[in-house]
């Protein structure tokens, strides 16, 4: 994956001029990254092909449910943020992302929740200053 991905932006930011190093043109950045990310999938890849490597343990197996959880509550987000404002979508993020750890506890979540909105409205809406409905859109009019 590292390979592919690596010399896909690689050779597609070659249609724009590379430039050099001291006058970096549209295609350095692109090229420099997706090669050093190619170079990474040939260690890798390498390295899982050595003989006597570690203990040749199986992939665990993966889990899709928090994976699911966690995927769904940024849709929820997406869904919920017109109607629903800001600071209610993240406490709303949080909680549902959270059911997906069987660590999971109430009061932690809860503050959790209460200190990414305070955090995201402080970066977003007051540092960044973007126009996202923040307060319900009951309670906006």
């Amino acid at each position: 994956m590292f390979i592919v991905l690596g010399l896909f932006f690689a050779l597609f930011a070659q249609n724009y001029d590379l430039g050099t190093a001291q006058r970096m043109g549209p295609a350095f950045f692109p090229t420099v990254l997706g090669g050093l990310l190619a170079l990474i999938g040939v260690i890798v890849l390498l390295k899982g092909l050595a003989p006597g490597g570690e203990d040749d343990h199986l992939v665990e197996k993966f889990h899709f449910g928090p994976l699911a959880w966690v995927l769904g509550s940024v849709i929820v987000f997406g869904a919920t943020l017109r109607w629903a404002g800001f600071v209610v979508s993240m406490v709303i993020l949080v909680i549902i992302s959270s059911m997906g750890s069987h660590e999971m506890r109430w009061k932690e979540v809860v503050g959790l929740s209460v200190g990414m909105a305070v955090l995201t409205y402080l970066v977003f809406i007051v540092g960044l200053k973007m126009t996202i409905p923040v307060l319900p859109a009951f309670m906006s009019n």
